[in-house]
């Protein structure tokens, strides 16, 4: 089970970690934007790796994979660590939720028989309410933002319930994340990221968190259905088992930042990691009109926890952070700031991007040129066919043949 995420390098991370390990065997290398960590998990296990990533969930998964103590709770480990703490705040919900649980419980056994209206009646009722949702006998929303810890945890049940999940989904995620919150500090990364795998497969939407399904007719209210039909628990459970933690060369050496890429970069020509020889820079910026923080809030918000304010019928949270990475006006300045400031730090760059980009397809720009601006020895290192996912982020196929081509930016 895996995190889907928009141009994902899963499949270029071994040629990408081959070339690095061929061209420069015992350097520390920088993911710049860290994503999912595919290209982290490929360079692990013959690099340290610094992992950099501006979203907090993405910076989540990189710990998990990269410094974690690097062994997966055992199964019985994980039950007795969560499971008292789970019932707790799950049994505090359901009380409150009684009403709305039973409702869909009945919606979905009604539409087993064939009837999908009842649930979608129920459904568009559930989100013609006021987001977030003030739960009987529990604190407002501004309570919960005061103190963003207070039990029992109930933001995706007042934000996220029959939008993006169910009521009993809804409640499935609050109480693992109260759990998690309360378990030991070296397990906590890994159960995280577990149930944003779990969450990421049962979501009701078309591939991603931009915005969820609304039922309109049989066909999406059954397939919305069939989704809230799944446990977040026990997909929780499936990921954390299935789990793969790389072997690290340098566990204990590799660390996760979480900022801006230009910023990170900028702040590490000042203060260089220590006891870094010879330093890599693998970049893959964003290369379309996509805000990630747009198509991934929700799991943003997950991980922080923190009651956002929330605004649109996606529900985005306010003062998400946005790139100009994703603007054609401003792309290309983005890009040689960037480009500037990783040759600053003195390390070689790495630079993934793929044919169509939001940089070439406006400027018909050649990235060689940009990078020849700071950089003495530029030259084309690789050229790859990848099908790029959509994730429903655009109209027409699920998938989109590109080439990606990865630059290389160097002083030799």
């Amino acid at each position: 089970m895996v995190v889907r995420y928009m141009g994902s390098k899963r499949t270029l991370a071994p040629n990408i970690a081959a070339l690095i390990n061929a061209e420069h065997p015992t350097a520390t290398v920088l993911d710049a934007f860290a994503g999912m960590c595919a290209i982290g998990c490929q360079l692990a296990p013959k690099h340290r790796v610094i992992a950099n990533d501006v979203h907090a969930f993405a910076a989540t998964v990189a710990r998990a994979l990269l410094t974690t103590p690097g062994i997966r709770p055992e199964r019985e480990t994980a039950i007795a660590e969560l499971t008292p703490s789970y019932s707790r705040n799950a049994a505090a919900l359901a009380k409150t939720l009684r009403k709305r649980l039973d409702l869909e419980h009945q919606a979905l056994a009604r539409a087993d028989d064939g009837d999908w209206r009842t649930l979608m009646r129920f459904t568009l009722d559930e989100i013609a309410k006021p987001t977030p949702r003030q739960l009987p006998g529990l604190p407002t929303e501004h309570e919960y933002q005061r103190r963003t810890r207070r039990v029992p945890f109930a933001l995706f049940s007042m934000y996220y319930a029959s939008a993006y999940f169910g009521v009993r989904q809804a409640l499935e995620i609050d109480s693992l994340r109260y759990a998690i919150e309360r378990a030991s500090p070296e397990n906590r990364d890994v159960y995280l990221y577990a149930l944003i795998q779990a969450c990421s497969h049962c979501v009701a939407a078309p591939g991603h968190f931009a915005q969820h399904l609304v039922p309109r007719d049989m066909a999406n209210t059954m397939f919305i259905a069939r989704m809230r039909r799944r446990s977040i628990v026990a997909r929780f459970w499936a990921a954390l088992s299935n789990l793969t933690i790389p072997a690290c060369l340098h566990r204990a050496g590799n660390s996760v930042h979480r900022n801006d890429a230009t910023t990170y970069l900028q702040e590490l020509a000042i203060n260089a990691p220590a006891e870094v020889d010879e330093l890599v820079i693998y970049a893959d910026p964003p290369y379309s009109k996509a805000q990630y923080s747009r198509y991934y809030h929700v799991l943003e918000t997950l991980v922080l926890y923190d009651y956002p304010g929330a605004t649109g019928k996606g529900r985005y949270r306010k003062q998400r952070f946005e790139t100009n990475f994703s603007r054609a006006a401003q792309v290309e300045s983005e890009m040689n700031q960037f480009v500037e400031a990783a040759a600053a730090t003195g390390a070689s760059l790495y630079l993934s991007y793929p044919r169509n980009g939001l940089l070439l397809r406006r400027r018909r720009t050649d990235l060689r040129d940009l990078m020849r601006n700071h950089y003495p020895r530029v030259r084309l290192a690789m050229t790859k066919a990848l099908s790029h996912s959509t994730m429903g982020g655009a109209p027409g196929a699920a998938t989109m043949n590109v080439i990606e081509d990865v630059y290389y930016g160097g002083w030799e």
